[in-house]
């Protein structure tokens, strides 16, 4: 299956660029994606996927509990990472394969769960799991910006997984000594990240200016996105 690359970084750029320090935006939606964005400007604004962000603790909770999602983490708190099922699903190859890339819940969802959980030799505790989907997910996103060896960096979040304690405090263990924390200190919500972004989309496509970022979306130059339909 084809998937769109991110639309969001070019709006991140336009916000969150600083002139001295390198930063790292990560959107932690349903799946999580990263917006790099280095201080030095010639070099290329990068925007991917990282894998799972709130989509596979959620069916999971939802699954067992019935709750929409674990709020704070505090369910995966009370659970143990389970080290077989992690490895297993980190074997997956999209978490090594190298950037720009794109999933979605067609990879990522209750099945792929359930299909990893049938590889253990015993049925697990669903807190332990649910504490391993977390663990899932802080790594995938670290691993990922570790990987760019950026000095002087600063990582923001934003999305609804900002808001998860547990998930936050994995982050920041796995991403020292980089500084972590969300764009609440940036002067936006980060709740509203994403909905600014696409107003802002939407202005640049009225005023026929670019919304893409050629190295993030593949196209061949700078354009603008969409078409606008006015009404009799």
């Amino acid at each position: 299956m084809v998937r769109e690359p991110p639309l969001v970084p070019a709006f991140h750029n336009g916000l969150f660029r600083h002139s001295q320090k390198n930063r790292i935006l990560v959107n932690i939606g349903g799946m999580a994606n990263l917006t790099i964005i280095e201080a030095d400007p010639e070099k290329p604004v990068l925007g991917y996927d990282t894998g799972p962000g709130n989509v596979l603790m959620d069916s999971w909770i939802q699954h067992h509990q019935q709750k929409n999602y674990d709020a704070d983490g505090q369910w995966a708190n009370t659970g143990k990472v389970i080290p077989e099922l992690l490895n297993a699903m980190l074997s997956l190859p999209y978490f090594s394969e190298t950037p720009p890339k794109s999933t979605g819940r067609e990879q990522f969802n209750p099945l792929w769960i359930e299909q990893n959980i049938r590889s253990l030799a015993s049925t697990p505790e669903p807190s332990d799991v649910q504490a391993t989907l977390l663990e899932l997910t802080a790594i995938t996103i670290a691993d990922a910006i570790n990987r760019h060896q950026l000095d002087n960096l600063q990582v923001f979040l934003c999305g609804g997984g900002s808001h998860n304690r547990q998930l936050r405090a994995r982050l920041s263990t796995l991403l020292q000594p980089h500084y972590l924390s969300d764009t609440a200190e940036l002067g936006l919500d980060p709740d509203w990240v994403e909905a600014a972004a696409f107003a802002w989309l939407a202005y640049r496509t009225l005023n026929k200016e670019s919304g893409n970022i050629p190295e993030v979306t593949g196209a061949k130059g700078f354009r603008p996105l969409g078409a606008i339909y006015w009404g009799s």
